[in-house]
């Protein structure tokens, strides 16, 4: 070794052991002691190593990730003079609210130990100051978002802007993972790693079981010694507390609300000084803060609700609040689910199940976010089998056994956008740009017949467009490299890059112009002028609409109307659903002692409804199926001679609401092939009904056929008009890919006339180019993500293992009693649903009681 060498190795240990020492009296003076994962997350990156932080919210996985790069430009002497322009550090995040946030966090530690060092914010929300630091390259760390990563990777500068990037931390990155937003976020790093070859690259996360698979999916290219997954091991308590009822008062068996506990929440609430209100629907988050609204005792500007139609300065001021502690209380979505830091909220309360473990202790994380502190959030059940999914989701929260997250593969919609935004960028030479995006966890399965396709499409759009000049972006220079057609395809791409479509609905603004936020189109289509309704936390009364735009003006009356969106359900947990199983079944194990060794509350308040369960049909165990065929007697012999009444057929796989309307479809269409006939269905967390017009012989019924996972793609294929959900998925598809440009922000061009232009290029290409490649991936996406392909072939092949038990009551069960109820929407009468069903409920105590029982029962009812 030279003797220049072997003098700088020593000199850059001391270096380094200098650095370390600066960062750790930084530290001290701010009352922070490093935690041992920190510690190993500082020396892994010492060592040049990449790697993903796990540890539970508010445990410290800023200050884990930071502390490496800071530390190595400490030693470098980047803290003594500032460097050549060009960004030094990235961190990316999911949301703008959590840029906003992590700046706040990051900007001190690194003004007072790297004073050459400028903190920037790159998203859509950036200062005009903080958009000139990042295309100049005046920032050393740069905060942004996927979206706006992409945008900066499609200039030409940006090679001397992220050739000398050094690391890179993707914050919450368990929420990118399985979505779009995480293969474009693939794709970028891709060619970060072309550019800075030497960067390492860390990912945040706080609840995800594939941790191993998450780590290959965003370290790239690297040796199994130069990759680490570093785990906060020290305890950090979870508590859930579920609300439960008077002993005098019956939890409803069906409904989604739970407006009755509101009484208690606002007790909760205000014996706290912040507290956040979860719910699973932004309609629910609106009715909750009505209902809130309506008995608030305190100044009307203490109560806020949060949700992702709200405009963005609606969403602003509200975190703003939050962190101020100015507002007492804020009904939310899923919108405050990320780790934003709200060291004021003491409390966090979730409204109904929140179907998963992740999601759950991500919520409950909101509340006392402080390194060491418990977390806790409360329970409030809006049905009966919400205390089963909590006492389910704390068992499995307390061993830290959270769901995994699946990441995408094959998007060529992405790759699309991508590829144009390359060309952008001084443009590529097709068989180096496939490397590098073959170099991705998501195209690393992609054929070059694939990649060709996606060159063509750009090219000239497809055998059916090539006629047409606008479908021509890409185009083959001279010198072998690809580059944008024109300007007008270059300024048209830049405003479309992203993955989040623009979907149809209306603006909400007040006379004077103010935005509140956005609402969909066909629940304005049912207002008058003069109604009054429920959004944004006010009371708005409707003016008129004008193009895409709802006036209003503020009501001094409560809105009678609450608007609904549309959207994907929340899917509940496979392993929440196993667990709520397990724990009714060893209730009924536990037999007549189980009032005496149920340790949960929760379960000792179900106890009478596990039992009447088992009394009326079965409690299943862990290895068993239950089928009930309810209302047709009590016996197989029976169900067939009762012709006139049609037995309704009940089945509980414990899979949630979104796999279980995939696996009634399947049965409905499988059934049908007995004979001519019509099914109806409804479906709840642990089960569906399935209810056919006309009597079946049950006789006929071979359920290994029946539910079997042989033939699943083409049945479910064939059951409902597949087309259309492709189309739909083309919808978006079409928008990512820019074969239809998303409106312009301040064009005339209304949403639903870019959904028209992508349906009619969907039938045109269906005619005359089926073999597209975004065709081919509309398909493939109606399976996976609409009709639920991967779940439902899991869920039958475990099926396949269980022991089917099939019982006949004569009347509805506790397990019945739900999914019977909620057919009831689709009914006309002068009653409303929870008359009906409070009715119907309580007659079906009364019956299962004995005689004295029920005459208490009655006059509890009649005293309350």
């Amino acid at each position: 070794m030279p003797a220049s060498i072997q003098r700088a190795v020593p000199r850059r240990r001391q270096d380094m052991v200098a650095a370390r020492r600066a960062w750790r009296t930084w530290l001290s003076t701010q009352g922070i002691s490093a935690a041992r994962f920190q510690q190993q997350a500082w020396d892994a990156h010492a060592r040049g190593q990449s790697g993903l932080i796990s540890a539970p919210t508010g445990s410290g996985k800023t200050l884990a990730a930071l502390g490496g790069p800071i530390i190595a430009a400490m030693a470098s002497g980047a803290q003594e003079e500032k460097k050549e322009p060009g960004f030094r550090m990235l961190w990316i995040t999911p949301l703008r609210a959590l840029a906003s946030d992590t700046r706040e966090r990051i900007t001190k530690p690194v003004q007072d130990l790297l004073p050459a060092w400028r903190v920037a914010l790159r998203t859509g929300d950036a200062s005009a100051k903080d958009k000139r630091l990042s295309q100049t390259g005046g920032a050393q760390l740069l905060i942004t978002t996927p979206e706006s990563l992409a945008i900066l990777l499609s200039h030409e500068r940006s090679v001397e802007q992220f050739s000398g990037v050094q690391s890179v931390v993707v914050d919450e990155w368990h929420e990118l993972l399985p979505s779009k937003r995480g293969v474009l976020l693939q794709l970028n790093l891709a060619r970060l790693r072309v550019l800075a070859p030497e960067m390492q690259i860390w990912g945040l996360s706080a609840t995800i079981g594939n941790l191993d698979q998450a780590l290959q999916v965003l370290v790239r290219e690297r040796s199994e010694a130069q990759m680490v997954i570093i785990e906060d091991t020290r305890p950090k308590p979870f508590h859930l507390h579920s609300i439960l009822p008077a002993a005098n008062m019956r939890l409803p068996w069906a409904g989604h609300l739970g407006l009755a506990n509101l009484g208690e929440v606002a007790k909760l609430v205000l014996s706290t000084s912040t507290s956040i209100i979860f719910t699973n629907t932004r309609s629910q988050a609106e009715l909750w803060f009505t209902a809130l609204s309506s008995i608030w005792p305190e100044h009307a500007d203490t109560l806020a609700v949060h949700h992702s139609s709200l405009d963005h300065h609606v969403r602003q001021g509200v975190e703003d609040g939050l962190r101020s502690g100015q507002l007492r209380c804020v009904v939310a979505t899923s919108s405050l689910d990320l780790g934003v830091d709200f060291p004021a909220v003491d409390r966090v309360i979730q409204i109904g199940g929140a179907r998963s473990v992740a999601r759950t202790v991500q919520r409950a994380g909101r509340a006392k976010h402080r390194p060491g502190a418990a977390i806790h959030i409360d329970g409030v059940a809006t049905q009966a089998m919400d205390l089963c999914e909590f006492a389910a989701t704390r068992e499995l929260a307390q061993q830290r056994v959270y769901e995994s997250r699946t990441p995408l593969t094959l998007c060529f919609d992405v790759l699309s956008q991508h590829v144009m935004s390359m060309a952008l960028s001084g443009g590529f030479e097709a068989e180096a740009l496939m490397e590098e995006v073959k170099s991705s966890a998501a195209f690393e399965a992609m054929t070059m017949e694939q990649w060709n396709a996606v060159i063509d499409f750009l090219t000239r759009g497809s055998n059916s467009l090539v006629a047409y000049p606008q479908y021509e972006r890409l185009k083959l220079g001279t010198e072998g490299r690809y580059a944008a057609a024109n300007q007008v395809v270059t300024r048209r791409h830049r405003m479309g890059i992203g993955t989040i479509v623009t979907q149809s609905a209306i603006s909400v603004r007040y006379l004077r112009g103010t935005r509140l936020g956005s609402i969909e189109e066909n629940f304005i289509a049912r207002l008058q002028p003069g109604d009054v309704f429920n959004f944004a936390g006010r009371s708005l009364q409707f003016v008129r609409v004008e193009g895409t735009t709802a006036w209003v003006r503020r009501s001094a009356s409560i809105g009678t109307h609450t608007p609904a969106w549309a959207g994907s359900l929340m899917a509940m947990s496979l392993r929440v659903g196993e667990r709520m199983q397990g724990l009714m079944a060893q209730t009924v194990r536990d037999g007549d002692d189980a009032n005496h060794r149920i340790q949960t509350p929760e379960l000792r308040h179900l106890l009478p409804l596990i039992q009447l369960q088992q009394q009326r049909s079965r409690v299943p165990q862990e290895t068993q199926l239950l089928i009930e065929h309810v209302g047709g007697g009590q016996s197989k012999a029976s169900a067939r001679r009762s012709a006139a009444k049609v037995p309704g057929l009940f089945v509980y796989p414990f899979a949630g609401r979104v796999v279980h309307e995939g696996l009634a479809l399947l049965l409905a269409t499988r059934l049908a092939t007995l004979g001519s006939n019509t099914f109806f269905w409804t479906c709840n967390e642990i089960g569906f009904m399935l209810q056919p017009q006309l009597p079946i012989d049950e006789s006929s019924f071979n359920w290994t056929e029946l539910l079997s996972p042989q033939g699943l793609q083409t049945d479910l294929q064939e059951a409902v008009n597949f087309s259309e959900l492709a189309r739909k998925r083309f919808k978006e598809i079409a928008q990512i890919a820019g074969l239809v440009t998303a409106r312009i922000p301040g064009s005339r061009v209304p949403n639903r006339q870019l959904q028209v232009s992508a349906g009619l290029l969907f039938d045109v290409l269906s005619k005359y180019d089926p073999d597209h490649i975004l065709l081919l991936e509309a398909r493939q996406e109606a399976l996976n993500q609409e009709l639920h392909l991967p779940t439902l072939r899991e869920i039958l092949g475990r099926i396949t293992q269980l022991e089917r038990v099939q019982t006949w009551p004569q009347k509805h069960t506790p397990f019945s009693f739900g999914l019977w109820a909620e057919s009831f929407r689709g009914q006309i009468s002068n009653e409303t649903w929870t008359e009906k069903v409070k009715r119907a409920a309580a007659q079906m105590e009364d019956d299962a009681a004995p005689a004295s029982q029920g005459k208490n029962m009655i006059s509890r009812r009649k005293a309350a």
